[in-house]
């Protein structure tokens, strides 16, 4: 998925080293490969799930603020799939894996979904769509990267097969133009506000590959 004008590439360019960082981090490459250890492969499910609850309300809170219906809309549609998502990975996908589920949010997870929470409720629309881009945009490219890697009889084919989907494809492609006519009509202190919302979303992404590798 790429740039959709001259500020989405400017927010690419911006996270470029922290994309690299990921498709190349030790919890991609050994999921690409079906060799990552199963308990930390447990705690970023268990935690993705809880990380999805609070993503949703970030965009239904957002969906509020939105100046057209067009986009009203998009954004409620996008927090509605969010929880449909999080029913399925919860009803479906932790007995798949046999996993438990956690009783609470990681450090990485309870910073990151405040954070979220926060810019979708104080800070503008504009920077609150910054925010949330991240997670459709980066994690499209780093699905996308799985799945064009992937080693044959992976163990956990069941979750890369999730990073593929055309109607996934169009909501990140729609997000992308969205923050792309949004800047447009700011000033550059305001651009820069969105693009630093952006880069502390991807962040956190890499974060949170950080804190799966180290769970025992």
């Amino acid at each position: 998925m790429e740039p959709k004008g001259e500020f989405t590439e400017s927010l690419w360019t911006a996270i470029k080293p922290l994309y690299e960082k990921m498709i190349h981090h030790p919890f991609v490459i050994q999921l690409k490969n079906g060799t990552l250890p199963h308990h930390c492969f447990e705690h970023y499910l268990a935690q993705d799930i809880l990380y999805i609850q609070d993503d949703s309300k970030a965009l239904e809170m957002i969906s509020e603020k939105a100046p057209s219906h067009d986009e009203q809309t998009f954004f409620k549609s996008l927090a509605e799939d969010g929880l449909e998502t999080e029913r399925v990975l919860h009803d479906d996908f932790l007995i798949h894996f046999k996993i438990s589920g956690t009783k609470g949010k990681s450090p990485v997870i309870e910073d990151y979904t405040r954070f979220l929470i926060i810019h979708a409720s104080q800070s503008s629309y504009q920077i609150a769509a910054a925010a949330l881009l991240p997670c459709f945009w980066v994690y499209y490219k780093v699905g996308n990267h799985i799945v064009s890697h992937y080693s044959k009889n992976n163990i956990y084919q069941k979750w890369i097969d999730t990073y593929q989907g055309e109607e996934y494809e169009m909501y990140t492609g729609k997000f992308i133009e969205i923050v792309e006519k949004l800047a447009a009509v700011l000033s550059e202190k305001e651009q820069s506000q969105m693009r630093q919302a952006f880069i502390t979303s991807t962040r956190f992404e890499l974060h949170f590959f950080n804190e799966s590798m180290q769970e025992k």
